[in-house]
Formats: structure tokens, sequence, C-alpha cells
């Protein structure tokens, strides 16, 4: 018998595999339920949200499903802490690799944003080159002088520039002055 209590003590000593395999797949388990109860919480919160927050299905689920993932990553980090394995290097990548592209986004979003309103300022001319234009309620008053696909360029009476995205011009109020030598529109 002192001989199956050493075999069952040495099975069970932290170095070896099944040291590591047992508090392992209690960590697992215990994460994984953590997990569940997680999402139940988040879709309860969904339900309290209903008549509050504008979000639609798709993107509810697309926020359910990145809050999933984070959890899966914590778990997934915490296991290899567990076994040994140094996750400090990996944290520091994966916030970098977050930050560059949150960063990347944002700045495409504001791109895409300012060349699209471009596109909409050729279709819709709400001004021309040349003519004076107040942007309110902001009362940025000038002649516009150039445009590009991201900014446009005002001269203001002093003969400061002020360069503003396009995308304003679809998110304030723009007063026109006719232009000189045109005719109003009927």
């Amino acid at each position: 018998m002192p001989d199956l209590q050493a075999m069952f003590a040495e099975l069970i000593h932290p170095d070896t595999l099944v040291g590591h395999a047992l508090p392992s797949l209690i960590l697992l388990v215990a994460g994984m339920l953590l997990i569940v109860v997680a999402r139940h919480y988040i879709r309860r919160l969904w339900n309290v949200t209903d008549g509050h927050l504008p979000l639609n299905p798709a993107s509810r689920k697309t926020i359910e499903r990145l809050l999933v993932s984070l959890l899966w990553l914590f778990l997934a980090l915490v296991l290899l802490r567990f076994w040994g394995i140094d996750v400090s290097s990996i944290w520091s990548t994966i916030v970098s690799l977050l930050a560059v592209v949150g960063v990347g986004l944002l700045a495409t979003w504001t791109m895409v944003s300012n060349i699209t309103a471009r596109l909409f300022v050729l279709i819709w001319r709400p001004y021309h080159l040349g003519q004076h234009i107040e942007i309110l309620p902001e009362n940025l008053k000038g002649r516009v002088i150039d445009t590009d696909l991201m900014f446009t360029c005002i001269e203001q009476d002093d003969g400061q520039e002020v360069i503003i995205p396009n995308n304003l011009f679809f998110q304030r109020i723009i007063r026109r002055a006719p232009m000189r030598g045109h005719a109003r529109k009927p």
C-alpha cells in the first residue's frame, strides 16, 4: 500500500503533467462558466437598454462577440501564466497591436469620411470656389479659395486661411452669399 500512496503522491505532484492538468482543467471549467454567465448578463443588458440605445441586432451581436472573445483571450493568458509561460510580452504585443489597429481605424474612418464628403460636395455643390460662406455655429466666414479630397480652404476677411475638413460641411449649417454676377436660381 505505501507504494500506491507514493505513486499517487508523485502523480499529483505540481511538477508533473497531471499536477498541472487537473488545476488547469478546473481553471478552464471555471473560466468557461464565468464566460457563460457574462454572456447571459450581456444579453440581459441588451434587453434592459432595448429602448434606450439605438443599436441594431447585428451591432449588438458584434459587441457581444467582441466582449466574449476578449474574455476567452484573458482566460487563455491566465492558463498560459499558470503553466509558467511568461505572458507579459504576449500581453504587451496584444495591447500594442490593438492600439495600432485603433489608430488605423480612426485615421481610415476620418479619411473615408472626408473623401466621401468631398464627393457629395461635388454632387450637391453647397458652395463654389470664390464664393463667400459662413459655417455656423462656429461663425467661420470667408471666401472659398481651394478644395481637395480632404479639406476646403477659406480665406477670412483679415487674410488668414482656415482649412476645414470636408465632412464638417455635412455636420454644420452653411450660410452662403450669392456669387457676384450670377442670377439666383428660381
